[in-house]
């Protein structure tokens, strides 16, 4: 009996104590993050009269007076808002602060998420030891995401090693990050050519060429639509798809013929890349196969299909509405549910 009333005043004595802890630990972390937003404030402050001021013995003053990762996290976010002259005053300041080091073992020490985000500043703050660092984390980084960040920054310093070693040190596990789209919308026109060259190569994942021909039409436009054209019937349907998205971006002189037969293929993806493309460049010679992709059996490609007719204004919805008026099918259930969303935007 003792020893249960024993056992009972312990365990509450050990849940009182875990509590009181978990106050102190309560009341620390808030103390805590108090002092930070006070710090960040006062920083921010500092920069903002710097860019009137000019002053950059009271910057470097402020900056040392906080620590270093408050001054780093504040920093970057202000930098990232300014331009020209300021920005490089700030910059100068930043780095003779010695912030670029403490950012260089960051991205050596840190955590995944504190590594990428090392990546990022580095090349915001465009210090001279900054491509040798970042060429160290894509060569060595275990994490893949941390090199794609690695390669994403150097992009912007102008640094990227030449794409077939830059891909080969991301690893072919980070061949199908969404993240490589962002790296390869960063290249320079300078380099378009070899991001071309290497959607070419049959040899290359389906994914990373998708990407390659996705970036190049939004950066570079109708300069490579004759490249699109061709890749339209690419074996891969990754790949066709992604072209034909990018022929409905960028326009081809082929493009009806293009797109009326890519309406036929077998794979469904391409199907409903061929029917988007022919809605946005608004192409009415295509609305009979359009018609017929009304009756398709994925529901992605009828959607689709209809979208594009309902682009060619009042013809495309005089049609539609002859569908929506036929006896129930796919196509009649499709056409009366985009006629129910209202008028094209």
């Amino acid at each position: 009996m003792w020893l249960i009333w024993d056992l009972s005043i312990l365990l509450s004595a050990i849940s009182l104590v875990i509590m009181l802890f978990l106050i102190a630990r309560r009341v620390l972390q808030e103390r805590r993050a108090r002092v930070a937003a006070d710090q960040r404030r006062r920083l921010l402050t500092a920069l903002i009269a710097f860019t009137e001021s000019r002053d950059r013995e009271a910057l470097k003053a402020a900056v040392l007076s906080v620590p270093a990762g408050v001054a780093i996290n504040a920093g970057f976010e202000f930098i990232s808002l300014l331009r020209g002259e300021e920005y490089d005053d700030v910059l100068a300041a930043f780095n003779e602060c010695g912030l670029p080091a403490l950012i260089g073992r960051q991205l050596e020490k840190g955590n995944g998420a504190e590594r990428i985000h090392a990546a990022e500043m580095l090349s915001a703050l465009r210090s001279e030891n900054a491509v040798a660092s970042l060429l160290s984390a894509l060569d060595r980084d275990r994490s893949r995401e941390v090199r794609i960040a690695a390669a994403i920054a150097l992009c912007d310093l102008g640094s990227l090693p030449p794409l077939g070693i830059a891909l080969r040190k991301v690893g072919v596990a980070g061949q199908r990050s969404r993240r490589l789209i962002e790296l390869f919308r960063r290249f320079p026109p300078a380099r378009f050519e070899e991001l071309r060259d290497h959607a070419a190569r049959t040899d290359v994942v389906p994914f990373i060429r998708a990407a390659a021909i996705d970036a190049l039409a939004r950066v570079a436009g109708f300069h490579f639509a004759d490249f699109f054209a061709s890749a339209a019937d690419d074996q891969s349907p990754e790949v066709a798809a992604a072209a034909l998205r990018a022929l409905g971006l960028t326009g081809h002189a082929e493009a009806p013929a293009i797109l009326a037969g890519a309406m036929k293929n077998d794979d469904w993806d391409v199907r409903a890349a061929a029917a988007d493309s022919a809605g946005r460049l608004g192409l009415p010679e295509l609305a009979a196969p359009l018609s017929r992709l009304m009756d398709d059996e994925v529901w992605t490609v009828r959607y689709a299909a209809a979208n594009a007719l309902r682009s060619f204004g009042q013809p495309g919805e005089r049609l539609l509405r002859d569908i929506a008026a036929s006896e129930v099918s796919r196509s009649q259930r499709t056409a009366s549910l985009i006629l129910a969303e209202g008028p094209a935007a």
